[in-house]
């Protein structure tokens, strides 16, 4: 492991480089991220991403014990230190704990969801949030559809940078293993039937049945639409099933993204386990 060398200066070249990965441009066209946090760091390493310079604040990561656990795997990581205001320029969050480090975007491809179906013994499952604008709400369904086993997220519609701070956080660091793929609408219904998908959508309308009694065995890619409009026609029109969540209070008409993901992804796992 290299030494850790002393940063002061707002002006190095290193600094300004890593304060424009707080924008969604830069990340895009450098293919960097910025992980932040001890959780976000340590998983990045665990799973197995380039890490290509860390920064610490030694007055606010003092914890010992766990800068010496990461020690061991940076390997040749070049490691930065940096004082206070510093790390506050870096840092996304309002209170940083002091660590963080540049990473490089794992980069996925259909094929890598068409690898992971065929290594599956069980029927795929996996997730389509359409329209979704908030990288907060996409990184909770990523979350959602890594815990359920899911073998993919497809991001259809509306671009969502995947990689921001706050789709991190809210993934719990899902992000970096899971594949999430981004497309237009006709793009994923071709890929969704190219590899031999059933698509249940989600949505309120007449017609729909009951989530519990819909067959969700097969292979399956649940569609969640946007939270204010719904699924369009050309999503509802080429579902094999549609799926209505049932609401029982007099206010609330619809759940939300994450959520409904949630009650309908766990549903495929329960009838699965049967």
């Amino acid at each position: 492991m290299h030494p850790a060398e002393p940063i002061t200066s707002a002006a190095n070249p290193r600094i300004k480089a890593a304060v424009k990965l707080r924008r969604s441009r830069d990340r895009r066209g450098s293919g960097l991220f910025i992980a932040e946090g001890h959780r976000e760091v340590s998983r990045a390493v665990a799973t197995g991403l380039e890490l290509i310079e860390v920064y610490l604040c030694e007055d606010l990561f003092n914890s010992r014990d766990a800068a010496s656990g990461l020690a061991e795997v940076w390997g040749q990581t070049r490691v930065f230190t940096v004082p206070e205001s510093l790390m506050k320029m870096l840092a996304y969050r309002d209170k940083p704990e002091g660590i963080l480090a540049v990473v490089r975007q794992p980069v996925w491809s259909i094929e890598d969801v068409q690898n992971s179906t065929e290594n599956q013994q069980a029927p795929p499952l996996l997730l389509v949030a359409v329209g979704t604008q908030k990288p907060g709400n996409l990184g909770a369904m990523v979350r959602t559809a890594e815990a359920a086993g899911c073998v993919a997220v497809i991001a259809a519609g509306t671009p969502v940078d995947i990689f921001n701070p706050n789709a991190i956080r809210a993934s719990t660091c899902a992000v970096f293993t899971l594949p999430v793929i981004g497309m237009n609408d006709d793009d994923a219904l071709a890929c969704l039937r190219e590899l031999g998908f059933q698509i249940a959508a989600t949505t309120p309308t007449q017609g729909a049945s009951n989530y519990t009694d819909a067959d969700l065995t097969g292979p399956l890619a649940v569609v969640i639409g946007p939270e204010d409009t719904g699924l369009n026609d050309a999503w509802l029109d080429a579902a094999d099933r549609k799926l209505a969540i049932p609401t029982l209070g007099q206010t609330v008409d619809s759940l939300n993204a994450a959520n409904a993901a949630a009650v309908v992804l766990y549903e495929a796992v329960r009838q699965r386990a049967q």
